[in-house]
């Protein structure tokens, strides 16, 4: 398995309090199962959106490993290249990407620290230095715009595992119990 940072960590804007938030595309969910956790969680963002695990390596979810639990469409996988996403060796030499962070500006790593650009009228030069969609990037800006103006977005559904339930129990028995949940997981390749 492969993972990679994204967000602040990965762009060079990263603070005291920022958080650690590794994704693994292609997952082993036994083996991630085997991880040791504060608490274990699912998130479905939307009815048709691609339901993802989430490992917290603490209380208050600023270390957290994720992973999704079907076939991520494009635009999906575009959302942690937006924020900046590293892989390891490149974490390990120190290199940084550009990205945009949630006040929706564009960070841009320098040998200095970085610099920032307001997302809102640079969306042209977001795409080049992201290498995201046109589609992702205004995707993102209206949802992160609407964050900000009416606070924390709500998710469709955000279910927590018990201390002994695995993610292979969780996904069973929401299949089980939510079609929307069932529909994206069907349309994707989960092997539970």
């Amino acid at each position: 398995m492969r993972g990679f940072v994204y967000g602040s960590v990965a762009r060079g804007d990263v603070k005291a309090t920022s958080d650690v938030d590794v994704i693994v595309f292609a997952p082993n969910i036994v083996w991630l199962d085997l991880i040791e956790a504060d608490h274990k969680f699912i998130v479905q963002a939307t009815p048709s959106s691609t339901p993802k695990a989430y490992i917290s390596l603490d209380r208050e979810e600023r270390k957290v490993i994720s992973f999704p639990l079907g076939k991520l469409s494009g635009v999906e996988e575009d959302f942690y290249r937006f924020g900046g996403l590293v892989d390891k060796e490149q974490l390990i030499k120190g290199e940084r990407v550009p990205g945009v962070n949630k006040d929706l500006q564009i960070i841009i790593p320098n040998e200095m620290g970085h610099e920032e650009l307001p997302l809102k009228g640079n969306e042209d030069l977001a795409v080049k230095l992201v290498k995201v969609s046109m589609n992702t990037i205004l995707q993102r800006e209206r949802l992160l715009s609407r964050r900000k103006e009416r606070g924390r977005t709500g998710t469709f559904l955000n279910y927590e595992l018990r201390e002994d339930e695995s993610f292979q129990e969780a996904v069973r028995n929401l299949l089980k119990e939510n079609k929307f949940f069932r529909r994206t997981i069907d349309r994707g390749s989960y092997k539970g």
